[in-house]
């Protein structure tokens, strides 16, 4: 059976890796590019998928939130965050899938003709014949737009690179600062990456930190019930299936593990919405509610229950994924 994946992203270059144990499998990649993006992602990740751990630029056992001059401290119970430059983790995925005996290519997929993905590579139109068609192009997915799908729900977010290095993960939710969901600067190396979701709301973020710079916009998936993500022979995973979690927008960890649930439901037969909504609707729809709770005056409830022992322990076991909570 031929397998395409267009997108080599985490859930691209995962699904492909994963299931080139079984089948023959082609992996479409645009370029080496830098995702604007965190970079946060469980630790477990490493070990559950036997990714190369010096890719961890930066572990993080606690998280801070800022809320009106105040700040909580979350701890993480361990070095349960991590955060990887996505340029090389994007690439080193690739590079894992290519050694597991995955076929890279470098194009663009353009649509479909004769029933095959058209797929420019440098200045030539190749036609690629397929089985089974994996998109995990992003956010603006091709594939979507090609198969006359709805588009993800999304957002713009303004994000920037600062020479004002930090230690941990802030989030800010003041709500001119963070707008409808939160304000954040992550560690980058010696770097800071920062970011929000307006114009308004980044320069007022750039104001709280003593900066000025341009921010870049770029669209993030806002999940919501109901995203299709099959489309008879063509799978979905990734940004383009809208599997970041809600509020947090963590999507690297989702990512690789719904390609994960992909792979072995290929594999074994089984009905792929079904398997990722066993596992992962519960809490998308537990953290869409939050959300909404986040947009209304009740935030800084929702805040300040951080402080609470009891609160903390419950956030960061869900978070985890303790199945006791």
């Amino acid at each position: 059976m031929k397998i395409l994946v267009i997108g080599g992203g985490p859930a691209g270059a995962t699904a492909a890796r994963l299931l080139s144990k079984n089948y023959k499998v082609t992996l479409i990649q645009d370029r080496d590019w830098d995702k604007p993006c965190g970079g946060g992602v469980k630790t477990k990740i490493f070990d559950e998928l036997e990714l190369d751990k010096s890719l961890i630029r930066h572990f993080q056992d606690r998280v801070y939130i800022k809320y009106h001059n105040e700040t909580i401290e979350i701890p993480l119970k361990g070095d349960n965050l991590s955060i990887v430059f996505r340029k090389e983790f994007d690439k080193y995925l690739r590079d894992v899938a290519v050694e597991s005996g995955v076929k890279l290519f470098y194009g663009r997929f353009k649509g479909f003709e004769n029933g095959k993905a058209v797929v420019k590579v440098a200045s030539e139109k190749i036609l690629f014949d397929y089985d089974i068609l994996i998109a995990a192009d992003g956010v603006n997915s091709s594939v979507r737009k090609a198969l006359h799908l709805p588009p993800v729900p999304s957002t713009i977010t303004h994000y920037a690179r600062i020479e004002k290095s930090t230690k941990y993960c802030n989030f800010y939710f003041d709500e001119e600062i963070g707008g409808k969901y939160y304000a954040w600067d992550f560690p980058h190396g010696d770097l800071a990456h920062i970011g929000s979701v307006t114009r308004a709301n980044f320069d007022a973020l750039c104001k709280k930190l003593s900066v000025n710079v341009s921010p870049k916009g770029y669209k993030i998936p806002t999940w919501q019930e109901g995203i299709k993500i099959q489309d008879n022979n063509v799978y979905f995973v990734g940004d383009a299936a809208g599997q970041v979690m809600p509020l947090s927008f963590e999507g690297i960890y989702y990512a690789i593990k719904s390609a994960e649930i992909l792979a072995n439901s290929i594999e074994n037969n089984l009905d792929y919405q079904f398997e990722w909504e066993k596992r992962f609707l519960k809490e998308f729809k537990f953290m869409k509610f939050l959300e909404g709770v986040n947009k209304t005056h009740f935030r800084k409830y929702l805040v300040k229950l951080n402080k609470f022992n009891f609160f903390k322990s419950f956030v960061i076991n869900f978070w985890l994924g303790d199945k006791n909570v």
